[in-house]
This record gives structure tokens, C-alpha cells and sequence, in this order.
């Protein structure tokens, strides 16, 4: 019996597995064979400014001042002859003063253009921070309250696309109904004239936990419990009320700084977040791609299955690893080799990685990372509680992160030079 038992477990693996596959394989034909052509945007919106118009506003400025030096350079050299010999100006050098005048007020007239067009309604747009399939996100400030934000822009050409119009609308509606300290905040919604949507959100000074790690190597443990209990802690709201974020990741974790305090964690991008009470389906969700960050992403994610707070709660354990180790918990040439060994390989433990990884907060981190969701922590209050049980917690002061900040100066106090949130697909 047991040994028929072995069997049939055998057998239920290698299907999931197969299914897996095919299922990915199925997914990486559509997003192949369905390109979404890109136009990459610079400052401005409002009129919106695409690279190609900036280099046409460029050129305008160019040929005014063309104009402007071509008028007195004709109208000088006359002028100089005429005062060598006496003669009078003629009619056509008046001319030329008046062309040169208009240049003059032509080439004010498109900077002014351009500076209104680094606007969005009452935000100043300063500069880019970054770009991915879906838009943009600028630093800005608020004209009036003078306030920093961020303000993240769909593509114009991607604004008819029903699927990324769609995700972009539930991330700012999901977003906007979250409230917690942890998450951050959103401001503002709207749509330019030329049809550019727009939201704008808090402003973050600070680092994503990539970033982190890309600087400064593996966290220790005590940082890492500071930090995700308070990840815990956002998503129990967004959970209490049937949400699932289903994209956690470094990337998607800020440290930042707000009421004067240091490494103040928050979750971003709620752009692939889904209702419990949908109805599950295996279709794609975001430009062609399968949902989620392969990296991070859980087995029943991986496989195309409903999910349900125990997914979130894997992908959290999953940047545990991360962060503790500097490596993820499965890693692979392709997309499919990770998402593959998520359903089927045994995690290494992080101490074999990183020896000074706690006893304690590694059993709280495998268990997150069972395979089956009725292995892991059921909901994240008590993953938060078995974080807060570790010898590590508690360690990691407000002092103490504010002392770290500044003797790896990270701290900058000025919004055009600090790292700001810039979560973009």
C-alpha cells in the first residue's frame, strides 16, 4: 500500500510539473506572437511630450535661432560698412532688425512651450525615474502646495489597450482603498487632453529592497524581520478585505524615510492585485505575460491557479530568502526553469548560503516556502507573530536605521536627488 501510494504521489508530481510546463510554454507562445509596440516618452505631458516631438521642438528652437543669428549677422556687417563709409541703412536691413526681433520672441515663445509641457494640470513634472511596458514614472512637484510626488503615465498609444488600461484603473482604485501606513498612498487620478492617464502617489525618499541589495549585499537578520512585519502588517489590511497582491517582490518593497523616520516599509504596485471572489482563470493578465515575478512567485501562481493570502505569503518568504542570502530561492536560465522548480525542487536552506542566518527565522522562512498553501502560515498575522517571536526581532531600532542611512549616506534630503518610488511594468 505504501509503496502504491509513492507511486500515485510520484505520478500527481510529475503531471503538476507537465501541466506546468505546458501552461507556460502555452503562455510564452502568446506573449511571442502578440507584440505590443513601444514609444518612449520624456519629460512632459500636457501637451505630452514623445521623444520624436521633443527632437521637433528642438529643431523649431534651432532654426529660430538660426534665424535670429543669420538676421544680425547680415544686418551687422552692412551696419559696420555703412558707419566706415557714411551711407545710410537701407529698408531691408529695417527688415532684418524685424526678423531678428520675432526670432528673438519665436525662441521665447517654444521655451515656454516646453515648460508648459513638462506640466500635468497642477504637477510640475522634474524628471524621469523610470520606464517599463506599461508607462513612465516621473518625479514631480504639486505647483501650488509644493508637495513631492511621483507621478506614473500610461503611454498614449497603449492607452486603447483594454488589458493595460484595465490593470493601471484597478491599481489605482485598489491602491486608493488601502490606508495603511505600509502601502503607499495615492493621491491623485486623471487624464490628460491628448488621452495620457495619469495617477499621482506619495512621494519616497529611500531604496527598494533591490536596490538594497544591489548596493549593499545580504541584509542582517534583524533588519529583515523589521522589515517584513511591517509588510505583514499592510497586507493584513488588503487581505481583511479579499485582496491578494500576487507580485511581491524586492522591487515592490520600499525603505523609505517619512516622519522622520528611517527604513519605513512600504508596498507598492497593486497593478496585478485580484479580488478573492473572481473567478480563477488561467487567461493572461498583463501584456501578454503571465502574472507575477517568476522569481518570487508561488507553485499554485506558477501553475495557473486560483491563489488565495498563502500565496503572498510564500512570495514573502521567497524575498526573505533573498534578502538574506542576496539570492533568490530558485534561480534558472528562463523564466520556466524557475517557475518549474517553485512547483517541484526543495529549497536550500539560507543558512547553507549565509551562516549567520537565526535557527529561528529560517524555520519561519521554509515554512512559508512549503509547496502545498496548507503547509504555510494562514494568514500573515500569524506569519507577522512568528516574525515577532524570533530572537532577531525588536533589534533593529528607528536609531539604528537612522544610523545606517546616514554612515552609507543614503540620505539626501532634496526630491531631484533621492531615490523615489518607481514601481513600472
Amino acid at each position: 500500500m505504501k509503496r502504491l501510494f509513492e507511486c500515485s504521489s510520484a505520478r500527481t508530481d510529475e503531471e503538476a510539473v507537465i501541466q506546468t510546463t505546458a501552461y507556460i510554454a502555452e503562455q510564452a507562445e502568446k506573449q511571442a506572437s502578440a507584440p505590443c509596440p513601444k514609444r518612449d516618452l520624456v519629460l512632459g505631458s500636457g501637451p505630452h511630450l514623445t521623444k520624436h516631438t521633443e527632437a521637433l521642438l528642438r529643431l523649431r528652437l534651432r532654426a529660430a535661432a538660426l534665424i535670429l543669428l543669420v538676421g544680425f549677422g547680415v544686418f551687422l556687417v552692412p551696419h559696420v560698412v555703412g558707419a566706415l563709409t557714411g551711407e545710410p541703412l537701407s529698408f531691408v536691413l529695417i527688415l532684418l532688425v524685424a526678423a531678428a526681433v520675432f526670432g528673438t520672441h519665436l525662441i521665447n515663445t517654444l521655451r515656454r512651450e516646453v515648460y508648459d509641457a513638462k506640466q500635468i494640470g497642477q504637477y510640475r513634472l522634474i524628471r524621469p525615474l523610470g520606464a517599463g511596458g506599461m508607462g513612465e514614472v516621473f518625479l514631480a512637484e504639486h505647483l501650488m502646495l509644493k508637495r513631492p510626488c511621483a507621478i506614473k503615465l500610461i503611454h498614449p498609444d497603449q492607452a486603447g489597450d483594454p488589458q493595460v488600461l484595465a490593470r493601471f484603473e484597478r491599481e489605482v482604485r485598489v491602491t486608493a482603498r488601502l490606508s495603511h501606513w505600509n502601502i503607499v498612498e495615492i493621491y491623485d487620478y486623471g487624464r490628460t487632453d491628448d488621452g495620457t492617464f495619469f495617477y499621482v502617489m506619495e512621494y519616497l525618499p529611500g531604496l527598494s529592497l533591490e536596490d538594497l541589495l544591489d548596493r549593499h549585499g545580504p541584509l542582517p537578520a534583524a533588519r529583515v524581520v523589521h522589515l517584513l512585519r511591517q509588510v505583514c502588517q499592510g497586507l493584513r489590511e488588503a487581505h481583511g478585505i479579499g485582496l491578494i497582491h500576487r507580485d511581491i517582490k524586492p522591487a515592490n518593497i520600499f525603505a523609505a524615510q517619512r516622519g522622520g523616520l528611517y527604513d519605513v516599509a512600504k508596498l507598492l504596485d497593486f497593478g496585478l492585485v485580484k479580488p478573492l471572489t473572481e473567478a480563477p482563470t488561467a487567461r493572461l493578465t498583463q501584456d501578454g505575460g503571465i502574472s507575477g515575478t517568476p522569481l518570487f512567485m508561488s507553485p499554485e501562481q506558477a501553475r495557473g491557479l486560483a491563489v488565495d493570502a498563502r500565496s503572498d505569503i510564500y512570495s514573502l518568504g521567497a524575498v526573505a530568502y533573498a534578502l538574506l542570502t542576496g539570492r533568490a530561492p530558485f534561480e534558472g536560465t528562463t523564466p520556466m526553469e524557475v517557475m518549474i522548480a517553485h512547483v517541484r525542487d526543495e529549497v536550500v536552506r539560507p543558512s547553507l548560503y549565509q551562516a549567520d542566518v537565526p535557527a529561528d527565522l529560517e524555520r519561519v522562512i521554509l515554512r512559508c516556502l512549503s509547496k502545498s498553501p496548507q503547509d504555510r502560515f494562514q494568514d500573515v498575522e500569524s506569519l507577522e507573530q512568528a516574525l515577532a517571536e524570533c530572537a532577531a526581532a525588536d533589534q533593529w531600532t528607528h536609531a539604528r536605521a537612522a544610523q545606517w542611512w546616514r554612515e552609507n549616506d543614503e540620505v539626501l534630503p532634496m526630491p531631484r536627488e533621492t531615490h523615489v518610488a518607481a514601481s513600472v511594468r
